[in-house]
């Protein structure tokens, strides 16, 4: 165990308060609604807006560059030329299966491409993660959901499939809240939706059916979400690109979060504030990014008219933040996605989503899925683990797992 990880479980264990860990133990500079025009530059819209939203408590806290985030060294072996986009890009064909599709990226869809990729930079995960809830008053309603996938694409993948087109096979059950627990979905996420939509299934515990579920995409409301968050920002982005027109804003450095340990590793009472999360916990860099912009197509329907991502510019390329926009150009919704390095599986300088949060200003709530760490998951999180056989990936092994 390293010595920040050692000091916060030490302190967690005599029941105190864990603070951001850092190299030098405290922030560079902090930001609040006093000074942040002067910072104006390294905002995104949605940052912007949540100092105006809440002036009196929200704080940006901004610490050394903690370094890049690497990626496994055999991907990033295999990575060395960019792939080809097919299809009106929805689909991409590359020299080496499992490869960043682009590592030279040139065009707006590459930043897409790499971060809906990078997640088969490892063969399987098994999770236990928490989504929070949190509403106008401060009130939170908690769920849990237990998640197998296997990433077929992976040079290490064990499991064969002779369908080459398959991202992920995903199967996740609710915990809880009470409403949704026993709620089973399996899906089949495939890298060409032009060729191949996803496929999904659900089992409804108190119809006690399998169903197949055809609105598992786009701008469906997801049921972990709060009723904040749509099926196509789960994990940030996800499944088909076809209903925008894609630009590059340029790239520049930014505000973003990461190594947020201190979120993965304290109650989330403690760490999940009434209107935002604590500002105690929440560790920001000077990063630089690149920005691209989603504009939906005419004759598409969907309910953000336009999107902005923020992916930061080292191999992961995380998405890091993303602001939402409704038909009249009104920001409806800031995006954080917050990183942790080293999770069980994986090496001391590979990054991993720590949890995404999407912030609602009609509303004034917000909510926290895929949430990892000792706070949230009764056990403990394994990537490149053992995977699951291909026939628990089906709408048999749905029923079989469901009851």
């Amino acid at each position: 165990m390293n010595i920040k990880n050692l000091l916060i479980a030490l302190v967690t264990t005599l029941g105190l308060s864990v603070s951001i860990v850092q190299a030098d133990g405290h922030a560079k500079y902090s930001i609040d609604s006093s000074n942040y025009a002067e910072y104006s530059d390294m905002l995104s819209p949605g940052q912007i807006t949540m100092f105006n939203a809440y002036p009196d408590t929200y704080r940006m806290d901004v610490y050394e560059s903690s370094g890049d985030c690497q990626i496994p060294a055999d991907i990033a072996a295999i990575s060395q030329s960019n792939g080809t986009m097919i299809n009106d890009n929805e689909g991409f064909e590359v020299a080496n299966a499992g490869q960043v599709p682009f590592p030279d990226p040139s065009h707006p869809q590459h930043y897409v491409w790499n971060f809906r990729m990078n997640a088969s930079q490892v063969s399987a995960v098994f999770r236990v993660a928490t989504s929070a809830n949190v509403q106008a008053d401060g009130s939170i309603i908690l769920g849990q959901q237990e998640t197998n996938i296997v990433f077929p694409r992976n040079p290490n993948t064990v499991s064969q499939y002779a369908d080459k087109n398959i991202y992920a096979m995903f199967m996740q059950k609710n915990l809880g809240p009470p409403r949704s627990a026993g709620l089973v979905t399996l899906v089949h996420d495939f890298i060409d939706s032009y060729v191949q939509p996803r496929k999904a299934w659900q089992y409804n515990p108190a119809t006690r059916r399998v169903r197949r579920a055809p609105d598992i995409t786009y701008d469906t409301v997801l049921a972990a979400g709060g009723g904040i968050v749509v099926v196509d920002q789960y994990g940030g982005f996800n499944g088909a690109q076809d209903k925008y027109d894609w630009s590059y804003e340029g790239s520049k450095t930014m505000l973003v979060p990461m190594n947020n340990d201190a979120l993965a590793n304290n109650a989330i009472e403690t760490t999940h504030t009434v209107n935002h999360l604590n500002p105690d916990y929440v560790a920001y860099e000077e990063r630089n990014v690149h920005i691209v912009h989603a504009q939906l197509k005419p004759g598409q329907r969907h309910i953000y008219e336009s999107r902005t991502m923020y992916f930061i510019d080292d191999d992961f390329g995380q998405l890091a933040l993303q602001d939402m926009y409704d038909g009249s150009g009104t920001l409806m919704r800031h995006y954080l996605g917050t990183t942790m390095r080293g999770l069980g599986g994986t090496g001391a300088d590979n990054c991993n989503y720590q949890g995404e949060y999407t912030f609602d200003f009609a509303t004034r709530t917000y909510t926290g899925n895929n949430m990892l760490g000792d706070a949230f998951s009764p056990v403990s999180t394994v990537y490149n683990g053992e995977e699951k056989p291909a026939s628990f990936f089906t709408p048999d092994g749905l029923r079989r797992y469901a009851r």
